[in-house]
């Protein structure tokens, strides 16, 4: 399957959970208040268990956090949060971890955030082994303080990230 069937296949399954999570975890991370409120700023958002729709065996965990862009730089006054998704696969029988296909991570990020955010994202870690499968995957994406989609900001120190739509 490729990745915008998979994204069309999880948005037909997952609709109410997708929507949901995406509200939580794209709203502003701070109530109204000053731009120190807005740095500071974190939570922490879980979706419930999921099935995979590439493997009926297994069910995904997906939590994101959501922080003000000073919490993890040096930079206190970086305007703006980061959004990371994390997604970990389970049998569904033993709960043992099992590797994910990266296409289908790629595409439960799509249906997440959207295809106009999607050549925002950035992937974190060391890159996939050759079988195209992962353990933990895990996406990054940069708001300024108006909540739009930017570059990854130069203060944040992270060479580790990689483009999406470049790897």
């Amino acid at each position: 399957m490729t990745i915008n069937e998979l994204t069309t296949r999880i948005q037909i399954q997952h609709n109410q959970e997708v929507s949901a999570f995406r509200h939580d975890i794209t709203s502003a991370p701070y109530q109204a208040g000053t731009p120190s409120a807005l740095n500071v700023a974190r939570r922490s958002v879980r979706m419930q268990p999921v099935q995979s729709v590439g493997d009926d065996s297994a069910n995904l965990t997906i939590v994101a956090d959501v922080e003000g862009l000073a919490w993890f730089t040096a930079d206190k006054g970086l305007l703006g949060s980061c959004i990371t998704v994390s997604i970990a696969g389970h049998r569904r029988n033993t709960g043992t971890r099992v590797p994910l296909p990266l296409a289908e991570c790629d595409a439960w990020i799509e249906a997440i955030l959207g295809g106009s955010w999607i050549t925002h994202v950035y992937r974190t870690g060391t890159p996939i082994e050759g079988n195209g499968r992962l353990d933990v995957a895990s996406y990054r994406l940069f708001l300024d303080e108006r909540r739009n989609p930017v570059a990854k900001p130069n203060a944040v120190a992270d060479n580790t990230l990689r483009r999406m739509e470049a790897s």
